[in-house]
């Protein structure tokens, strides 16, 4: 048996990861991805799947509505 990798080992941290350990429900962090509100690094962020390892920034940005 090889046990060099483990089967527990944490994969990728996404965008869609990093709102949910924020607080942030899934369907509420999912529905903020995709409205645009969403930046890593300071570049808009459309797809959940997308990477966010720390040290990356994730930012949530409101929408001013007139």
């Amino acid at each position: 048996m090889d046990t060099s990798r483990s089967s527990t080992a944490l994969s990728e941290r996404t965008v869609l990861d990093r709102l949910v350990q924020s607080g942030i429900t899934q369907d509420r962090a999912i529905e903020h991805i995709r409205g645009g509100w969403v930046l890593v690094d300071g570049a808009k962020v459309l797809d959940p799947g997308a990477a966010a390892e720390p040290p990356a920034t994730v930012e949530l940005r409101s929408i001013h509505r007139s």
